[in-house]
């Protein structure tokens, strides 16, 4: 009996998986290309804290945007650091006008410290559009104008990001594993955005409007979880009825560092995995979805044990159709598809990684930068 109910579940919640693989093709494949003309005034608004090593590189790209220099802002707010980020900053805005030193008061009694940076320089910001990322990241000097060309009757623009390893093969386990995770991931989301399913998304890269953000209250009703600012944010957009797109155009995409070890690895991901649970109050359909990735990815394996043909079936079945998605986003996203090779080292350590993390942030044992 029990295990007739495990494999019900399996195919049930296999099926539900693959619906969703295919919408995320679907939207992929159907993804919108049309861009606008128009120039409102942007606010740039990054939150930084101890970023020393990494702040004069993200400034660079800034200043160096094609976009009409009188027609931005960059706001750096400053979260408390204590390694002289502010003083390279500063001697920016000494250079440049356009760019903005805060020093973001109240962080010790914020649950989530970022979201106070970012309200903050958001309050401050004097855009039309606020237009976000991390201080760790790189931006070409068309991702403003490519951001802001895909704002039409949508309120939210999404944009894709990636780890900048510079050669594969150099490239250790855990950044491979890393980069690879994190694209399929950006496919899933940018597939479903497309598909007007606004799942996903990450702070790396996104743009809203400044009065979409105050009309659902800005971070008010999400500041007491203490990750989201990007996909809880999101959450409200859509709850709100607001639109979101995707930016398909490569001169939208950023850079964003690899990771240094498998620690700051699966500390960084069970982060992200915290807000999970809250989106069966903010997205009880995303929720269920992320049931169905981690619930397949353990049933097929109690299968295997019992009824090994039925185990083989669903894990292939799985796989096949993963591999299908993965290699049209490569293709979408301009990526090496010899990447692909990847796939069977990532689809084994699924299990193990899952686990990993959804223990720790259950536990919350993570921790966010001092």
């Amino acid at each position: 009996m029990i295990f007739q109910i495990v494999y019900a579940a399996s195919i049930a919640f296999l099926l539900i998986y693959l619906f969703y693989l295919r919408l995320f093709y679907i939207g992929l494949k159907n993804r919108n290309v049309n861009f606008v003309n128009s120039k409102p005034f942007v606010s740039v608004v990054v939150a930084a804290r101890n970023e020393k090593q990494n702040i004069a590189r993200l400034l660079t790209t800034l200043v160096n945007q094609t976009y009409p220099a009188d027609k931005f802002q960059i706001i750096i707010a400053n979260d408390g650091s204590t390694d002289g980020t502010s003083l390279i900053v500063e001697k920016f805005s000494q250079k440049w006008v356009k760019i903005k030193l805060l020093n973001v008061t109240g962080r010790n009694n914020a649950i989530s410290p970022k979201k106070n940076a970012l309200s903050q320089a958001i309050e401050m910001a004097e855009g039309e559009i606020i237009l976000s990322t991390d201080a760790d990241c790189l931006v070409g000097k068309y991702w403003i104008e490519s951001m802001v060309s895909c704002f039409d009757d949508n309120e939210m623009v999404i944009g894709f990001s990636r780890t900048k390893l510079t050669d594969w093969s150099k490239a250790n386990f855990i950044r491979k594993f890393e980069h690879f995770d994190f694209l399929a991931m950006l496919f899933a989301a940018a597939g479903a955005i497309s598909s007007q399913k606004y799942f996903s998304c990450s702070g790396q890269n996104i743009a809203y409007k400044k009065e979409a953000f105050n009309k659902v209250g800005g971070f008010e009703k999400i500041k007491h979880l203490i990750s989201g600012d990007d996909v809880n944010l999101m959450q409200l957009f859509r709850k709100s009825g607001m639109k979101v797109s995707f930016a398909f155009t490569d001169h939208s995409y950023v850079y964003t560092q690899p990771i240094e070890n498998t620690g700051k690895f699966l500390n960084q991901r069970s982060r992200w995995t915290s807000n999970m649970k809250w989106q069966i109050l903010l997205n009880p359909e995303f929720f269920i979805y992320l049931l169905s990735v981690f619930l397949i990815t353990f049933l097929p394996i109690i299968i295997l044990f019992n009824f090994w043909q039925l185990g083989i079936v669903l894990l292939l079945l799985r796989m096949s159709l993963e591999i299908i998605f993965l290699k049209y986003g490569y293709k979408v996203f301009g990526e090496d598809k010899k990447k692909l090779m990847y796939y069977p080292v990532w689809f084994i350590m699924q299990p193990l990684y899952i686990i990993t993390i959804a223990v720790m942030s259950g536990l919350n044992i993570f921790s966010w930068k001092k």
